[in-house]
């Protein structure tokens, strides 16, 4: 049986302050476009202290594009209190969802930064692993069931693309010593991204590319040795960046690694993936005349 792959996002991007928080914002309807394509389920936790919703969230809920889980909690709450409860909803939802082991859960936030609840926080060494100005994405506007109907259409294709990156993490923690550049996987990645460009290009005019990077479990001791640790954090620490392209140009998708001590989500870390975050990419919209 395929596992199926399930993403847990914030509704928004929550700056903890001393005497409460600040609402950068909510996530856009572009950003929830990007989870219904490339994850088969997509979960926003909400809470019933303050309520954060999304853009056409009746839609997407009636629709089982989302689902909107509320964490229920008693008592007095006031200033950081709330900030706290607001940060730990998503660490609630995820803790329960990953004992589903049919589902392949992975933790989300839109922006270029990991803010999650330190309860549910470890320092470990980590991987990050960047895939930029990767994965198009339909831009804000699109009708929601054109995007449905080529998710349902296109599901093998854009399901490849996890199968794909689980393929190259485990090919890096196996065999740091060899070239990334010149792995079997790399090539493959780079060739189906290159077809998703082309297959949501031609069902939608304008898209923008998205960044997304990864947090590989390096301690994963199913595949790493102790050595192979210790080799990944030499190769990496000072980082890597080449373009997954046979001719690098300005929207040439990259690889970005760096091996480090960070931050991570304390209840996956068994897991080869640890937290995903994800950007539109500063190049900008691609067109298609």
């Amino acid at each position: 049986m395929e596992i199926e792959r399930g993403i847990i996002a914030n509704p928004g991007i929550i700056n903890p302050l001393p005497d409460g928080f600040r609402m950068e914002r909510s996530i856009t309807i572009e950003e929830i476009s990007y989870y219904i394509l490339y994850w088969d389920k997509v979960v926003i936790p909400g809470n019933n202290l303050v309520y954060i919703g999304v853009p056409q969230e009746e839609e997407l809920i009636s629709c089982g594009a989302i689902m909107r889980p509320r964490v229920q909690f008693n008592g007095s709450f006031r200033g950081d209190m709330v900030t706290n409860a607001i940060l730990s909803c998503q660490g609630i939802v995820a803790k329960e969802l990953a004992k589903d082991r049919k589902v392949d859960w992975v933790l989300h936030q839109a922006g270029k930064d990991l803010c999650i609840e330190s309860e549910y926080t470890e320092m470990k060494d980590l991987l990050r692993f960047d895939l930029v100005n990767s994965l198009p994405v339909p831009l804000e506007g699109t009708p929601l069931n054109e995007i449905l109907e080529f998710r349902d259409k296109r599901k093998s294709d854009l399901s490849q693309l996890h199968s794909l990156l689980d393929e190259l993490y485990i090919d890096i923690l196996k065999s740091p010593d060899q070239s990334l550049a010149a792995k079997q996987a790399t090539h493959r990645l780079a060739t189906h991204i290159k077809d998703l460009e082309i297959v949501v290009g031609e069902r939608f005019k304008k898209t923008r590319k998205y960044d997304l990077s990864t947090s590989i479990n390096i301690n994963f001791e199913k595949i790493a040795s102790g050595a192979a640790v210790g080799a990944i954090i030499d190769m990496y620490a000072s980082g890597l960046t080449f373009p997954l392209a046979t001719v690098a140009g300005a929207l040439a998708p990259l690889i970005k690694m760096e091996a480090k001590a960070s931050y991570s989500f304390e209840p996956a870390k068994d897991n080869l993936k640890l937290s995903y975050l994800s950007h539109a990419s500063s190049v900008g919209i691609i067109a298609k005349s």
